[in-house]
C-alpha cells in the first residue's frame, strides 16, 4: 500500500483522514485490520511498500483506476489491487479523484491460505489486480462495490472470509519469530531470532518461505527500512548518518543501498521529490 498509510499504521496515529476498524473475533486470526484512508491528492506519485502484511486496496468505484510504475513496466489496475512480498521501487498514481481508499490488511500467512495462493505468487510481481484472484475464490467485486457504506464493505468482506475459512494453520513459533522481528523494528539478525526464539536456521528459513513467502532476512530488512523511512521523513533528513545508525544500519552506504533499492532514489533526492508536491 502507499507507504504514507503504513506510516500511520506503524505510529498508530489515526484521525478522520485515516482510521482503523477492528475485525470481528471470527476473522481476527486472518485480518489484522480494516482501514480507511483519504488519498493525498497533493502528491502525483505514491511510493508503494509492504511490511510483510499482505493487503487488498479498494478504490472508491469499480471503474476507478490507478497507474502502477515499476522499474521495467507501467500498467493500469481497475477497482482494487493486491500486494505482498518485498516491493522495490514501485509507485502508484491515482487516475481519478479517489477521496477514500479501503484497505484490508491480512496477517502474514493467512492471506495465502485464504485465497489458495502459493506464497511465492508475489515474488516477481508484488502488485496485481485483485480481479485476477477474486473470481477464482468467489469474491464478487460487483457486489462489494454495491455496498453503500464502509460498514457494509467490512461486513461483506468478513462474510466472504468466514464462508471461505477452513482454518489457518501457522506454527505458533513462527508467530513468535514474526513478533520478535517487529518488536525489534528490524534491528536484529537471523541469528538473534534463532537464538532467542529457540529454533534452528533451516526450520526458520523453510517456514518463512512456506508461510510468509519471504526469507527471514528479507522480513527483517522490510521492518528496518520502514522504521528508518518514518524517522527520515519526520526529521527531514537533517542527519542521515544518525538516522541510519540509530535504526540498525552498520554505516551510511548500507543504508543508501537499501534506500535506493526500495525507492529508486537517494534519501535527499527522495525528500525533495516528496516536497515538490507539498
Amino acid at each position: 500500500m502507499p507507504i504514507q498509510y503504513l506510516k500511520q499504521i506503524q505510529l498508530g496515529k489515526f484521525n478522520n483522514n485515516g482510521y482503523r476498524i477492528a475485525p470481528s473475533q471470527e476473522v481476527e486470526s486472518i485480518v489484522e485490520g480494516f482501514y480507511v484512508f483519504s488519498s493525498d491528492q497533493t502528491e502525483d506519485s505514491h511510493l508503494i511498500f509492504n511490511d510483510g502484511f499482505p493487503v487488498l486496496v479498494f478504490l472508491p468505484g469499480i471503474d476507478d483506476s490507478i497507474t502502477i510504475t515499476t522499474e521495467s513496466n507501467t500498467f493500469d489496475v481497475k477497482s482494487a489491487w493486491a500486494s505482498a512480498g518485498a516491493i522495490r521501487n514501485v509507485y502508484v498514481k491515482y487516475n481519478v479523484h479517489a477521496d477514500q481508499v479501503f484497505v484490508i490488511r491480512f496477517h502474514p500467512g493467512a492471506f495465502y491460505q485464504l485465497f489458495g495462493l502459493d506464497t511465492q505468487h508475489f515474488r516477481y510481481k508484488p502488485i496485481i489486480p485483485f480481479a485476477e484472484i477474486a473470481e477464482t475464490c468467489g469474491f464478487k467485486l460487483t457486489d462489494f462495490f454495491n455496498c453503500s457504506s464502509i460498514n457494509d464493505k467490512v461486513g461483506f468482506a468478513e462474510s466472504h472470509i468466514q464462508n471461505s475459512f477452513s482454518g489457518i494453520k501457522t506454527p505458533d513459533v513462527l508467530h513468535q519469530s514474526l513478533n520478535y522481528i517487529r518488536n525489534t523494528k528490524g534491528q536484529s539478525t537471523v541469528q538473534n531470532v534463532t537464538r532467542d526464539i529457540g529454533v534452528n536456521y533451516k526450520w526458520l528459513e523453510r517456514n518463512f518461505a512456506k508461510n510468509i513467502g519471504l526469507l527471514p532476512k528479507e522480513y527483517i530488512l522490510l521492518q528496518r527500512f520502514l522504521h528508518t523511512y518514518i524517522e527520515l521523513v519526520d526529521s527531514k533528513g537533517t542527519d542521515l548518518m544518525f538516522v541510519a545508525i540509530s535504526n540498525g544500519y552498520y554505516d551510511y552506504n548500507h543504508f543508501l543501498k537499501d534506500f535506493k533499492a526500495y525507492t529508486g532514489k537517494a534519501p535527499l533526492e527522495y525528500l525533495k521529490f516528496r516536497q515538490s508536491f507539498c
